[in-house]
């Protein structure tokens, strides 16, 4: 079974978080935007740069495109169980 960690994003510095820490911690100040696992995370970070390459991603579009990939991840995992 895979790892499942916390994805964060703040849109000023555009970082990304996937951990297992709180965001209380962080420097940044960092907005929760879903859970994934590694290969999962892989994928949304492959996509995004796909959309957007060097333009800046909005927490709203970032949400966006993690939901959509969360969805069609749940799909998918549906048709193998």
């Amino acid at each position: 079974m895979s790892k499942t960690r916390e994805i964060y994003f703040e849109e000023n510095e555009q970082r990304v978080r996937w951990t297992q820490s709180s965001s209380s911690g962080f420097k940044y100040d960092y907005k929760y935007v879903g859970s994934a696992s590694e290969a999962e995370f892989d994928l949304l970070m492959e996509f995004l740069w796909f959309l957007y390459e060097d333009r800046k991603i909005s927490y709203r579009d970032f949400k966006e495109t993690y939901d959509e990939l969360r969805n069609f991840c749940d799909q998918l995992k549906g048709l193998v169980d």
